[in-house]
């Protein structure tokens, strides 16, 4: 037997696990938490991405507008990522080979590398910008890929429960 199948039913059979899995209310705050968490982390990015392409906010200096939704972004990001992990100890060993959260957490590396790259280098100069007109094109293309990796993120996210 592989390491992984191994590692998936230990986890799956853990008691924090089967906690989830056999309460009548967990799972479902669980879920609440993880789509409070989403909305915070996608709702942030979003108005970050869509005034970096010129939609929103075109007067605001992106960088005030990124700082000031950091806490937000990193406060959504933490409770997806705490939700979503207990989410998924409590269903591993059922959903660990489905298509879609494979290709979730293949989008959500996507999504963190754009994220990553945009702010170690494109962003370091976001200081001298204005307004969005002012963001060089590769700020539009990190914000374009951010907007589509997420939104991918999101509805691959959705699609697990039902294949």
């Amino acid at each position: 037997m592989s390491l992984l199948p191994e590692l998936i039913r230990h986890v799956y059979d853990s008691p924090l696990a089967t906690a989830i899995r056999e309460s009548n209310n967990l799972f479902p705050i669980l879920q609440t938490f993880h789509i409070v968490g989403t909305i915070l982390l996608a709702g942030a990015i979003a108005i970050v991405d869509l005034t970096l392409l010129g939609t929103l906010f075109r007067s605001t200096a992106p960088a005030t507008l990124t700082r000031s939704l950091l806490p937000l972004t990193w406060l959504g990001f933490g409770v997806m990522l705490i939700s979503g992990g207990l989410l998924f100890i409590a269903q591993s060993a059922r959903i660990y080979t489905n298509v879609f959260l494979q290709l979730k957490l293949g989008l959500l590396a996507v999504a963190l590398f754009n994220v990553g790259l945009f702010h170690a280098t494109t962003f370091r100069h976001a200081s001298r910008w204005q307004n969005a007109s002012d963001a060089p094109a590769s700020a539009k293309a990190f914000a374009a890929i951010s907007l589509v990796s997420w939104t991918a993120v999101i509805v691959t996210g959705r699609f697990i429960a039902y294949f």
